[in-house]
Formats: C-alpha cells, structure tokens, sequence
C-alpha cells in the first residue's frame, strides 16, 4: 500500500461508492499534510460504511536535508582608514627644532669660515597618492657665517634673524601596508630636503664668506630628518587596528534575521589584503573576506561562537559569493498548477471517453509524489499516479518523468476498466504533471538579497546582487516540495571608520 496524505475534502468520508461493473471508493483527500492517509482500499464488494484507513507514517520528511557544510565564499571588504591621526605619531617622532645657532660648523675644509643655522619645523601635512602616504613640512631657519681673518677678530653676518627666514620644504613617503598582527607597517623615505622657492628670500648667502650656504643648510636638515625615519616607523608601526577589525568581525558573525525562523549567518573565517591605496586623507585596505554564508531555518536565533579575527593573510581576491537557498512548493499550489492543465480535459480510449474532473498531489514515501484524478465519463472514479519529481533545468520546472499507474492501489479500477490502463493516458499525465519553480525560487532570492543589503550595527553596510541562481535538486517534504539553488554574486562590506 502507497502512504501519501493530498489537500481536498476530509480525509474520514468515504464519498460516492459508485457500482457500475465494480465497487469503487473515492479517493480520500485531506487538508492536513500531517495525516497520513491510505489512498483507497478495494474490495470485492463495496462497503459504504467502511471509510479508507488512516495512519501516521514517519516515512515522509518533514524538512529537506540540511545542505551540508557551506561552500567557501569571498566578500569584498575595502576597509577605508583616514591617515590625519597618525601625524600626531609622526609629531612625537619629529622634533620641532633642528640645529643651534651655538653649534658652529666648518664650510668645507677651509678652518677660516665657519657657519651655524638654527631651523623651526611647522606641523606636518599628510596626504596619500595611490600607494604611498606623504608627509610635508617647512623649515624656517636663521643661519650665521663667520670668518676668521689672517689679522685682527672674527666677523659674523646671517640671515633670516630679521624679518623673513628662509624655508627649506622636507617630503617623506612610506608605503602603508598591515601585519599579520593588525598592525600598521611604515618604511619611511626621504624624498626631498629642498630651498622652499626659487627666490632670494630662501636663501642664506653670507656675504663676508664669499658663498651661499643655502646647501650647506639643507644638507644638515637632510641629516637631522634621517636620523629620525627610523623613530617615525617604530611609532607608525605601534598603532594596532585590531581593534576596529575585532568589532566589525564580531558583527558580521551574528545571524541576520530574514523573516519568522530564517536566518543568514555569513560564518566569516579568514581575512587577506591586498595593496594599499590611497587619495588625500583616506587609505583604502582592500580586505577580502572568506566565509561560508548560509540560510538556517530556526525558531530561535543560532547560537555562534565569538572569535578573534584571524592573522591577516596576504592576497586573495573577492570571487563572489555562494550561498544555497530553498524555494517551497506547497501541495495546494502544485494540484492547482496540474488541475488547470488537466481539469475537463477529455481523453477516449478504445472507443469510450472519460473526462477529468479534478486532480490532487501529495507526498509519498521514498520521495515520490502520488497525483489523485478523478474522472468521469463512461468510467467513474479515481486513478492513482506515483512518480519520483525531478528539476528539468532547462525549462525551470518540475516535473514526474516516470509517473506511472499506482496498481496496488488501482487493481479494481483497473480490473474492472482495462482500457483506462494505456501508454497514452500515462504520457499525457506525466506531460501535464509540471510545476514551474521560478516564482518559488524568487522568493528565497529576495530574501537573501534582503540579509545582503543592509546596515549591521552603524558600522557595517552590506550591499550584494545576486548574478545566477542555478537550481540544485527537489525534495519531497510533508508540506510540500522544497527546491534547492545555488545563488552566485558579488558582495561589498563597507566599514565606516569611527
């Protein structure tokens, strides 16, 4: 005997025992996808008291199977930090003055002529082109000559100790990438130590020496900042962004709901960087994210366990996401698709005609599907299918290629009515007997772009467009038929620095 349970009237009646050559009991039909109902029961004689038998069968899943263990996926995370704080760093590395007027040094080789300069930095600027970050100050210093004649005292002149000082422009640049430890790496470069301008006020030419000191000055500024590149980089590399990483990580774990017991967990598990850029003040960290998203039907919200973000790894590339969804089928809806294919449809066989009057699906055991039709005619009652649905890809549909006579259940009909037992019936139901898939799977699609398309905790927003949704497989569950797919995207995290 065939267990199934069918949407349609109550599944206690045993309706319209009709004697013509045989008894036959009406198929019996129910609403409640919960109850098992044997199909019919025929007999030699018909007992209009006696109603088909009911029982629970546990060999119907009530879910499809859970799919496993998530497929690896990439985000695109371009972590955006503003570089103005770290001058602050570099101000504590730099000092602010450079060189005295009381440390007085020789021009060349020549023990006569001697000079000294005194230099104030301004606040540096900070800027990124592309790969490198670049820092820029100016100098303003005083500088003093002095000459010691053959005959007689030293003589002294400068400039820059009234009115305006001459300037010196100083560049530095470092690339700016991130360790494994989260924390940031400098490499600081001198790029440039030069007179601020081409004009006469920046620069210093002493007179009484009988030469511009002007290089003199900028090579020892030159010294003085190289001395401090490696004071810059130790405090550069000090600051930590883990932090910053550790709070958004530990968002993107959470589940999202996406409506009553259905939840998107991204399941972030390991994070790569690629090469730092950068324009004005912003530097863009192209983080890709890995992770293996997947959609959870829970009453409660899942449970994940908090993790620390990852060693940074080095490259990788955002390659999409994968994420499978479960588009539902109920019975009422899948019978209503059939019926109208088939309802007042007319089929003659060896000369008698009988026309269809209604037609039911429901589950089965062994992931079948049962398809009831009633039909009247020169023959009246109820023909029993059973087939295993199947994804025609193609056409995104369902359907029953091997639906075929149930003769357990239609020995008697069967019997009594050989002609209703024919090649061309079977294949007229089994074309019939499709579901199309598409308004299912929209469904869970817009879920999912709903979990990928919002803002997580003022920090996070998640934007996403699913490219393919390319169906899977179909499960037989008491509730109706469950359609599995494969969504492919692309998908960003932009984090908002705070």
């Amino acid at each position: 005997m065939v267990t199934t349970s069918l949407p349609g009237r109550a599944a206690a009646t045993a309706e319209g025992c009709l004697l013509i050559h045989s008894c036959v009991t009406r198929f019996a039909r129910t609403t409640t996808t919960a109850a098992i109902i044997a199909l019919a029961t025929y007999a030699s004689g018909c007992d209009r008291k006696t109603p088909p038998s009911a029982a629970v069968v546990d060999t119907i899943p009530v879910s499809a199977p859970p799919p496993g263990t998530a497929e690896l996926s990439q985000f695109s995370v371009p972590f955006e930090y503003d570089f103005t704080p770290i001058v602050r760093v570099v101000e504590r590395a730099v000092p602010t003055r450079f060189g005295s007027l009381d440390s007085v040094r020789m021009v060349g080789n020549d023990p006569r002529r001697h000079y000294a300069f005194e230099a104030d930095r301004e606040p540096f600027s900070v800027f990124a082109d592309d790969k490198r970050v670049h820092l820029k100050t100016t100098l303003a210093y005083t500088a003093k000559g002095y000459y010691k004649p053959v005959l007689g005292p030293t003589i002294g002149a400068g400039c820059g100790g009234k009115g305006e000082r001459p300037r010196i422009e100083v560049e530095l640049s470092t690339p700016i990438t991130l360790t494994p430890e989260w924390h940031l790496q400098s490499q600081m470069q001198l790029e440039s130590v030069a007179p601020a301008s081409s004009q006469q006020r920046d620069r210093c030419d002493v007179s009484i020496l009988h030469h511009d000191i002007t290089a003199r000055v900028v090579e020892a500024a030159r010294r003085g900042i190289e001395s401090h590149l490696g004071d810059i980089d130790h405090r550069i590399n000090e600051v930590n962004l883990e932090t910053r990483f550790a709070n958004w990580w530990r968002l993107l774990a959470r589940p999202i709901r996406l409506t009553e017991g259905v939840w998107l967990t991204i399941g972030p598990e390991r994070l790569a960087i690629g090469d730092v850029t950068g324009r004005n003040q912003i530097l863009t960290v192209p983080v890709t994210l890995s992770a293996r998203p997947q959609i959870i039907v829970s009453p409660t919200e899942p449970a994940v366990t908090e993790t620390k973000p990852p060693p940074l790894a080095r490259g990788g590339r955002s390659g999409g996401f994968r994420v499978l969804i479960d588009g539902a089928v109920d019975y009422a809806t899948a019978s209503s698709v059939v019926r109208r294919a088939l309802v007042d449809k007319r089929v003659t066989q060896a000369g008698r005609t009988v026309t269809v009057q209604d037609v039911r699906i429901g589950p089965t055991n062994r992931g079948r599907v049962a398809v009831a039709v009633d039909f009247i005619g020169d023959a009246k009652g109820t023909l029993m299918f059973i087939g295993t649905p199947v994804l025609d890809t193609q056409h995104r549909r369902i359907v029953v290629p091997d639906l075929d006579y149930d003769l357990a259940t239609n020995s008697q009909l069967i019997n009594s009515y050989a002609w209703l037992e024919s090649d061309e019936l079977r294949a007229m139901f089994r074309e019939k007997a499709r579901v199309p898939i598409d308004s299912a799977l929209a469904r869970g699609r817009s879920l999912l772009l709903a979990g990928l398309n919002r803002t997580v905790g003022n920090v996070l927003t998640l934007s996403a467009t699913v490219d393919s949704v390319a169906v899977r497989g179909v499960y037989v569950t008491r509730a109706g038929l469950i359609v599995r797919a494969e969504a492919r995207g692309k998908a960003r995290v932009k984090v908002q620095q705070q």
